[in-house]
């Protein structure tokens, strides 16, 4: 019967066959079980152990930042143990998320539909868009611009753009002095009209 249950929710197809056309279910059928007679008192438990079958568990580097959301989408399944804040926070921002198999799209601020991507794919994104041939090696808004142009979101973008302006060796060697490095322009002084001529360089 549990299986019944946990299998209601795929689309399965079950069929039976006879033992003499099911050569290899029937060999197993006809094995000697050593441990026929022994009787192992078990309780019942109720719970389903695969009732989060299909869903992302891992929480590790290639687990992606939207697991939760695909995971609600994909299978209706939501993540234990969060708090009634957390759940708030969660309902509100699964609201802009939706599933096409196998991507996660959001509907931005804007109300376009970007594709959720993260780990490797967000890397390989970001460096097209900013050395790529099309790059052009501007500035981290220029480049998440692009990015978000192209149709793609994650949500350190903009701090991952940055980063990796910051790091880009062809960027720091032509770099421009940056305001914060400017030294601070004064006024000339001057006591009669042509009396003092001043440039600034």
């Amino acid at each position: 019967m549990r299986w019944i249950l946990l299998l209601q929710e795929f689309d399965v197809e079950i069929r039976d066959k006879k033992g003499a056309e099911n050569l290899a279910a029937d060999h197993l059928s006809r094995l000697e079980n050593p441990h026929q007679n022994e009787f192992e008192n078990k309780e019942i438990t109720e719970t389903f152990p695969l009732e989060t079958l299909g869903s992302v568990a891992l929480r590790d580097d290639s687990t992606p930042w939207f697991v939760d959301f695909a995971n609600y989408h994909a299978g209706n399944f939501i993540v234990k143990g969060m708090s009634s804040q957390q759940k708030n926070k969660f309902f509100k921002d699964v609201k802009h998320y939706f599933w096409d198999d196998p991507f996660l799209f959001k509907i931005c601020a804007d109300q376009v539909i970007r594709r959720c991507v993260s780990g490797q794919e967000a890397f390989d994104i970001l460096k097209a868009c900013h050395s790529g041939p099309t790059g052009g090696h501007y500035g981290a808004n220029y480049t998440a611009k692009k990015i978000f142009d192209l149709g793609f979101y994650w949500p350190t973008i903009y701090k991952d753009a940055h980063d990796f302006v910051t790091r880009c060796d062809i960027c720091q060697c032509q770099g421009k002095i940056l305001q914060r490095d400017e030294m601070p322009q004064n006024s000339i002084q001057f006591c009669k009209i042509f009396d003092i001529w001043g440039i600034d360089i």
